[in-house]
Order: structure tokens, then sequence, then C-alpha cells
């Protein structure tokens, strides 16, 4: 199976702690506490494109914390303090980097859903355009998830469900979403 690797640098070794966590962000699990060597961790995850996952320390909010997909690449963060002074994902066309791009998009839009009457539909083509190009990975599911806030109907959203791989489907929060259309489907 494909790995990627995760490898950290604390530079000022005052406020090095003894481990960094693994999270799933998807679950909220925690997966692993990956010790800390002389200012450096690293650790090996079995890759998986549809989660969301953290490597982080300090966790009542003020310590410090990254997310990454496990893409079968290397991902390395620099750190000094709290702060990642540098990050870099191996090789440049990592999939990290699509979803950092597509982070602010979809913040814009989400943001102006209340007030501009063109956002719905703006949210909903980056959605499609999201799924259709990454149906197997995070991309995917996260346009999947965001095309139910598009005003779609049951219908065209379950429509999409079937447009990504079964891994994507079986997401708690896909299934809560199926879930709750159906819940609504019965009262009416």
């Amino acid at each position: 199976m494909e790995q990627t690797v995760l490898v950290g640098h604390f530079h000022n070794t005052d406020d090095v702690p003894e481990y960094v966590i693994l999270f799933n962000e998807d679950t909220g699990e925690e997966l692993a506490n990956v010790p800390v060597k002389d200012g450096v961790f690293r650790y090996d995850i079995p890759s998986d494109k549809t989660t969301l996952m953290s490597v982080r320390f300090g966790l009542d909010g003020n310590g410090w914390k990254e997310k990454f997909i496990p893409t079968g690449d290397t991902v390395r963060y620099e750190i000094d303090g709290l702060k990642t002074v540098a990050e870099e994902f191996a090789p440049e066309t990592s999939l990290n980097f699509q979803v950092r791009d597509s982070a602010p998009i979809l913040a814009d839009v989400l943001s102006r859903l209340e007030t501009d009457s063109a956002a719905t539909g703006e949210l909903r083509d980056y959605c499609l355009k999201l799924i259709e190009e990454h149906p197997s990975d995070f991309l995917g599911y996260w346009g999947l998830i965001y095309a139910s806030l598009a005003q779609m109907s049951e219908e065209e959203w379950l429509a999409l469900v079937d447009k990504v791989a079964p891994e994507i489907q079986a997401k708690p929060h896909v299934q809560a979403l199926k879930a709750q259309y159906a819940a609504s489907r019965e009262e009416k």
C-alpha cells in the first residue's frame, strides 16, 4: 500500500513537545501520538485521498495545527514556536495544493450565500466542477458536501452521490445528509 510520509522539524528547541498527535478530521478520531526526537517527527500513513487529517500539539487551542490529505506524497513542515514557517508537499502537483487553492474560493462563496443571490449558482457550479474533476478524492467529497447547501433538490443531490467513489459515499457526513433528506421526505 502506498504511504504518505509526514515529517516535521521544530526550529526552536525550547518549545518542542514530546509528541504530536495525528487526527482524522472527518471523524475527530485520534490516530497516533507521534514522538518528537531532537526536534523532529516522522510518521508513515497509509494513503487515503478522500480523508482530511491534521497533525497538532497543544489541544487547548493555543497550539500548532496543520491539515493535509495523505495522498502518498511527502508532507513536510518546518515549525517555529506555534507557526508553520515552511511547508512542502512533494510532488508539487499534490492534491494538497489543489485543496488549499479551493478553500478560499469556497469560503468566499459560502460567506455570500445569504446576501448575494448569485452565490447559490456559483456554489452549485463550483461543486459540480469539483465532483466532475475529482470523483474519487477529497475535493469531490468537498464538492458533494457543499453542494447540499446550493438549494438542490433531493433527486439532484442524490444523483451527485452516484457520481463519487464508494469510499466517499460511505463517509459519515454523506450518510448523515442522505438520512436528513430521507427524514424530510417522510415528514411531507
